[in-house]
């Protein structure tokens, strides 16, 4: 009860932030970024959304391969969109669908539930440690280029050294083969609770896949890492086109800011980030020396575009009637 209600108040808080935006930013500014519209960029915008969904897919793909698992592209496509679609909807860090994956996995492939595990956790570690490189990389450019407030300044530091910490934690941890994940357990003490102690075997099995494809499984890496970098080259595309919808013809730091800034958005634990993808983008705006109503706007294609892919995704979870009570319980148990 405590947690719905925790939910439903980063919920709320959102949308206050939003309908404050939208009454602060006249309207008649987003009007005039939206005038800038063209289909032949909205059709070039689309294309590239779907090409990098693919190309994410596609390096979980990889990661699966280098466990020896083989699943069909369109299964893991789907399973993919089912995923986007449960995090993006629940306040846990854009992460609250991996669980979903991993049991779409067991349940229509038959994959060990430890190692259909290791692949999601795989795969967003990926994400979330290169994502979290450039975003360090944001925070020294908009530190030395631009001008903020003290408070701001020092809050960016900070979240400068704790990201930088915890990606060289999990990698160090990783390598040595102490495991992230279990070092983190046993310092948090879970293991000497009677309720989370059961747990601890279960997170060394699934970890002990993470530490083969990270330290010993070098083309499985080189190959998923390739792949998500070319992810981000579209992703600079994928902005370029979005900021040109709206008449701004941005240069590669602007660029890098503004979709970093989104990626940091979608960490915090609020349903869709709301509030805080519109709030960042204004804010960005704003130190970019351009109309805050450009960067409502783009917060709308952005939401937009997700939209569509959560559409998808949980209409294949309705379509197969998957139980999410099934999916905790069989989390649980494995």
């Amino acid at each position: 009860m405590r947690k719905i209600k925790s939910q439903l108040l980063s919920a709320i808080i959102g949308i206050i932030i939003v309908i404050f935006l939208f009454w602060y930013i006249k309207i008649e500014e987003i009007i005039k970024a939206f005038s800038y519209f063209s289909f032949d960029k909205l059709i070039l915008f689309i294309i590239v959304s779907i090409i990098m969904m693919l190309l994410h897919t596609l390096k979980w793909s990889i990661i699966l391969k280098s466990q020896g698992c083989k699943v069909p592209f369109f299964k893991l496509f789907t399973y993919k969109l089912a995923g986007f679609a449960v995090s993006y909807v629940t306040p846990s860090a854009h992460i609250g669908g991996e669980p979903v994956r991993a049991y779409l996995l067991k349940n229509n492939h038959n994959i060990e539930f430890k190692k259909s595990l290791s692949s999601v956790v795989i795969d967003k570690s990926l994400d979330l440690s290169l994502n979290g490189f450039f975003a360090c990389i944001t925070i020294l450019i908009i530190l030395a280029n631009f001008t903020v407030p003290k408070n701001t300044a020092i809050l960016m530091i900070l979240g400068f050294f704790a990201m930088a910490s915890a990606m060289y934690a999990f990698y160090h941890l990783t390598l040595t083969e102490k495991g992230f994940f279990t070092t983190c357990f046993r310092l948090l003490r879970l293991n000497k609770w009677k309720l989370t102690k059961k747990y601890e075997k279960d997170i060394k099995g699934m970890e002990s896949h993470l530490i083969y494809f990270f330290k010993y499984n070098k083309k499985g890496f080189r190959n998923a890492f390739f792949t998500f970098l070319l992810i981000w080259i579209l992703m600079f595309v994928e902005f370029k086109l979005a900021l040109l919808l709206l008449g701004y013809n941005a240069s590669f730091v602007a660029i890098f800011i503004v979709f970093s800034l989104v990626g940091l958005a979608y960490i915090l634990p609020v349903p869709a980030a709301l509030g805080a993808l519109e709030f960042g983008q204004s804010s960005t705006s704003v130190m970019l020396g351009i109309s805050k109503g450009v960067g409502l706007a783009l917060s709308i294609i952005i939401r937009g575009r997700d939209m569509i892919w959560v559409f998808l995704g949980l209409s294949y979870l309705a379509l197969h009637k998957i139980n999410f009570r099934e999916i905790k319980v069989n989390n649980n148990e494995n």
